[in-house]
């Protein structure tokens, strides 16, 4: 299994990038990564102001946005930092830092899936 297997459901994209021509797709991939870019930055800023309940509202929109583009290993991660934050055990920046490395790894595999 290659590592874009392990990040990226080819069944779930495919499906997904059925709704797009290849240049609104390659638009829809960049325009993702600066959502998520953003969001990793509203979890990071929560986390420094120890609100967990925002923590775990952004982590579950990341999760849904990346299930929607195939991104089922990162969803899996946010769905991670949710519980975490729902839990009350507090959130770290290495919770966070795995996001941000799960969220490129999805990236690439993304851009690979376009063409980018």
């Amino acid at each position: 299994m290659n590592k874009d297997a392990a990040v990226l459901d080819r069944a779930l994209f495919d499906e997904f990038a059925e709704l797009f021509d290849r240049d609104e797709m390659r638009d829809v991939v960049e325009e993702w990564h600066a959502d998520v870019s953003q969001a990793l930055q509203i979890i990071e800023d929560a986390r420094q102001r120890d609100d967990p309940a925002e923590v775990a509202r952004i982590a579950h929109r990341t999760a849904g946005g990346g299930l929607a583009i195939g991104a089922t290993s990162l969803a899996a991660v946010c769905d991670g930092l949710r519980e975490l934050a729902e839990s009350g055990a507090g959130v770290t920046a290495g919770d966070v830092e795995r996001i941000r490395r799960a969220a490129e790894a999805t990236h690439r595999a993304l851009e690979n899936a376009v063409g980018l």
